[in-house]
């Protein structure tokens, strides 16, 4: 099952083009004031977003949710929420940084492969080495003012590709962070699994029926979804399907059984052990601890 065939009526959805007729946003923010026309208030107010996100923090605390996932970060750090992601942050202390907002236009496929493999890993935030922090601020520094003056063609152009130029960086920096220990053959493997997770969820709950249609034998397709994220395949099936599940208590009035039977289980007491396990709590105190 798809992500758009999940009814999420209910969930905030920014949408870039309300914000930038360019594609591309860039806001410094210190001690919760930005330096453009958006509201920091709206980083806190959990959402989605149909663009990617990338913070350069340069000091300061903050915490922050990504599809459920709670990440506490202090000092220099680098982040990065993929479009439709469900999100928000909260400056706990005084703080510093860079954020920036891309359409998917200008991100390549090669990145696309990187910044899909975070979420493989769950590990949405990095720290940089000493050398990309340096030409971040740089580049973002170079950006900000080039996008004050870029009401002539001539200079959007520049705007466009500098704003590319640093979505590269970035996409190099997590490549170098994560992902250079891992088997080139066997993260395109598993980039395919977790895409096709997304489009079958609904309906395909086994291992095998995706080693299938991957031309791959389900013990080939194991090792590899093993060795790249440390789980296996079924494991992120049973994820994929919960993180929905969560998604559809938090945003919607569906009782539980109806969200059961929403992503495919027909087993409403199957399901509610399955997300217990998974999760460390029942659907129902879910639901009643995220919407306090």
């Amino acid at each position: 099952m798809s992500k758009s065939e999940i009814q999420t009526d209910k969930i905030p959805v920014h949408k870039l083009h309300e914000k930038s007729s360019s594609g591309i946003l860039l806001e410094y923010i210190r001690d919760e004031i930005v330096t453009q026309n958006a509201d920091a208030s709206l980083l806190r107010e959990v959402h989605r977003d149909n663009y990617y996100v990338f913070l350069f923090q340069e000091w300061g605390e903050i915490r922050g949710l990504i599809d459920f996932k709670e990440y506490h970060v202090q000092n220099v750090a680098l982040g990065c929420v993929l479009p439709g992601q469900v999100h928000s942050l909260d400056v706990v202390s005084k703080w510093a940084g860079w954020a920036m907002c891309m359409d998917a236009m200008f991100i390549k496929d090669e990145w696309k492969e990187i910044f899909e493999t975070v979420l493989i890993s769950g590990n949405s935030i990095i720290v940089p080495d000493s050398g990309t922090q340096d030409d971040l601020r740089f580049g973002f520094t170079l950006l900000y003012r080039k996008m004050q003056s870029a009401g002539r063609s001539s200079v959007q152009h520049i705007v466009s590709a500098l704003a590319t130029a640093i979505a590269g960086m970035i996409a190099e920096a997590y490549r170098q962070h994560q992902f250079s220990v891992f088997n080139k053959r066997l993260t395109s493997i598993t980039l395919q699994f977790k895409t096709l997770i997304a489009v079958h969820l609904k309906t395909v709950k086994n291992p095998a029926h995706y080693a299938s249609i991957l031309n791959i034998s389900p013990a080939y397709l194991n090792e590899a979804v093993k060795k790249t994220t440390g789980f296996p395949a079924g494991y992120w099936i049973q994820s994929a399907a919960m993180l929905e599940a969560k998604r559809l208590l938090f945003y919607t009035d569906k009782s539980v059984k109806e969200v059961a039977a929403e992503l495919g289980y027909d087993d409403y007491s199957y399901f509610t052990r399955l997300f217990t396990k998974l999760s460390g709590i029942p659907p129902t105190l879910f639901r009643a601890n995220y919407r306090k």
